[in-house]
C-alpha cells in the first residue's frame, strides 16, 4: 500500500559507492544503470568505505599508451588530446574521476582494440558508469573535430596453432 510521505528530508546527501552496491537491485537489460526494480528485502550491514584507489602506476600508463595498442605515436596521441582539449576539458559540474588525457587513451583504446567499458573502467580506476559518459564525450569530440580512431586490423594475441588433422 503506498501513502503520501510529508516529511521533510535534507537535500544533497551524498550516496556512497558501497550504500549503492549493497541496494537490493535488479537491473534491466535495456540501460540497467538507469532503468531498475528495488526489492524490499532488508539490506546487508554496509561495508566500511575502501580507501580511494591510486592513480595507476606509471608503467601502466606508458604500456597502455603504447603504439601498438592505440595505433599512433605518443607524440600523435599527444596532438589528438591537445585538439580534442580545446572543447572537451571544460570545468563544469563535479570534477571528472579521470584526467583529460586518460579519457582520450580510454576512448582510444575502446575504440582502436575494442575494450569495452568494463575492463577500461578497471583499469583507469573509474566506475563503469564514468566510464560509459566518458567514452560517448570523447566519442562526440572526435565527430566535432572530424577525427577518428581506425580499429585495429591485427589481433593482439597471436592466434592459436590450428589442430593437425587426424589421418583416417
Amino acid at each position: 500500500m503506498a501513502e503520501l510521505d510529508t516529511d521533510v528530508y535534507p537535500t544533497g546527501v551524498q550516496i556512497g559507492d558501497a550504500e549503492m552496491a549493497s541496494l537490493p537491485l535488479t537491473r534491466h537489460a535495456f540501460h540497467g544503470d538507469w532503468n531498475y526494480a528495488v526489492h524490499p528485502q532488508p539490506c546487508p550491514d554496509i561495508p566500511a568505505p575502501r580507501t580511494p584507489q591510486k592513480p595507476a602506476p606509471e608503467w601502466e600508463h606508458a604500456l597502455l599508451s603504447a603504439p601498438a595498442l592505440t595505433g599512433m605515436s605518443r607524440q600523435q596521441l599527444s596532438d589528438l588530446t591537445d585538439t580534442l582539449a580545446l572543447d572537451g576539458d571544460v570545468k563544469r559540474g563535479r570534477p571528472p574521476r579521470l584526467a583529460f588525457p586518460d579519457q582520450v587513451l580510454a576512448a582510444v583504446l575502446h575504440l582502436r582494440v575494442a575494450l569495452a567499458a568494463e575492463p577500461l573502467a578497471v583499469l583507469f580506476g573509474s566506475s563503469r558508469t564514468a566510464m560509459h559518459r566518458t567514452l560517448l564525450k570523447i566519442r562526440r569530440l572526435l565527430d566535432a573535430h572530424a577525427k577518428s580512431v581506425p580499429p585495429a586490423t591485427t589481433h593482439l594475441l597471436p592466434s592459436q596453432p590450428s589442430m593437425p588433422e587426424s589421418s583416417p
